[in-house]
C-alpha cells in the first residue's frame, strides 16, 4: 500500500476537502485502534476511545506544525487522551491477582475440541495483554510506545510529552515489572515455567473471559508470520509482536464520518 502524503492530506483537509479528510481518517484509525486495544485490554473500550481520539486529531489539525511526522503527532494526541481517559473496569488487575488466576486455571482439565488451537491463541493474547494492565498508565504507555511501537527515546518523549530521561526511566520500570512476571510464570517466555496457554482455556471459559463463539482477540486481525515466528526467541517483545494487527470495526469510522458531516465539527479546529 502506498504511504499517504500526510502534508497534502492535512492541507487539503483544512481547506475543506472531504475526500482528503476521509482518507486521513482511514490511514490513522488502524494504528490508533491497535494502541487503544492494548492499552485497555477490552475491544469495546478501545472502539470508544478510537472514535474520540480521531475526533480530537481531526478537529485540531491546525495545531499540527510539522515538528514531527504526522503519525508521531497523532500518537501524541492519542496517548494524551488515553492517559486522562476514565478508568475502565479492566484496569484494576494486579500481578498478584493474575498469579492467582493462573494457579486456578492450571487445575482445570485440558480443553479438547476442534477449535483448541484458536482458543489457545486467544488465551495467549489475552493473558499477555493483561500484563500491561497490571502496570500504571504512565508505565504502560511508555512500554507500548518504546517496546511495541519501537519509537526511540526522542520520539517517545515527544509523544508522551515528557523529558527523555523520564521516558527512559518509565520504560525501564515497565520492562522490569513485565519481564519479572513473565520470567516466573510464562511458558512462552521460558519453557521451564509451569504456565501453558492451552491449560487455561477451560478456566477462561468458566469465568466468562471469552466464549468459543465470541473471541476478543485471536480472530480480529492479521498476524505477520515473520513476527509470529520470533516467539521462539522467548522474550516479552517477541510475544507481544506476535499479536494480530487488529482491524478496527467499520462502525468506528462510520460514526466519526457522520459527526464530521454534522454541524458540530464544521471547521476541523482551523484558526482563520
Amino acid at each position: 500500500m502506498k504511504k499517504p502524503n500526510y502534508t497534502e492530506l492535512v492541507t487539503s483537509s483544512l481547506n475543506g476537502e472531504q475526500e482528503a479528510l476521509e482518507q486521513l481518517m482511514e490511514s490513522i484509525q488502524q494504528p490508533i485502534y491497535n494502541l487503544a486495544v492494548r492499552f485497555f485490554w477490552n475491544p469495546p473500550d478501545a472502539e470508544d476511545a478510537t472514535q474520540e481520539i480521531l475526533l480530537k486529531i481531526l478537529t485540531n489539525l491546525a495545531s499540527f506544525r510539522g515538528e514531527s511526522s504526522f503519525t508521531t503527532w497523532a500518537y501524541r494526541v492519542a496517548t494524551n487522551y488515553l492517559l486522562n481517559a476514565r478508568r475502565t473496569s479492566t484496569e484494576y488487575l494486579t500481578f498478584e491477582e493474575g498469579e492467582k488466576h493462573l494457579k486456578q486455571g492450571a487445575t482445570r482439565p485440558e480443553y479438547e475440541a476442534a477449535d483448541k488451537a484458536l482458543l489457545e491463541e486467544e488465551v495467549k493474547i489475552a493473558c499477555s495483554t493483561s500484563m500491561l494492565i497490571c502496570v500504571s498508565r504512565p508505565l504502560r504507555l511508555a512500554y507500548l510506545i518504546g517496546e511495541i511501537l519501537e519509537f526511540d527515546g526522542n520520539e517517545g518523549s515527544y509523544i508522551l510529552d515528557i523529558e527523555p530521561a523520564t521516558f527512559r526511566k518509565r520504560l525501564s520500570l515497565a520492562r522490569k515489572r513485565i519481564r519479572g512476571f513473565m520470567a516466573k510464570q510464562c511458558g512462552l517466555y521460558d519453557p521451564a515455567n509451569p504456565c501453558r496457554c492451552a491449560q487455561h482455556i477451560n478456566y477462561c471459559i468458566e469465568v466468562d473471559w471469552f466464549q468459543p463463539h465470541q473471541l476478543k482477540f485471536a480472530d480480529k486481525g492479521e498476524v505477520d508470520q515473520t513476527k509470529s515466528e520470533v516467539e521462539m526467541i522467548m522474550n516479552d517483545v517477541a510475544i507481544f509482536h506476535s499479536h494480530p494487527n487488529y482491524t478496527a470495526p467499520k462502525a468506528v469510522l462510520s460514526a466519526v464520518k457522520l459527526l464530521l458531516k454534522s454541524e458540530k465539527y464544521p471547521t476541523l479546529g482551523r484558526k482563520d
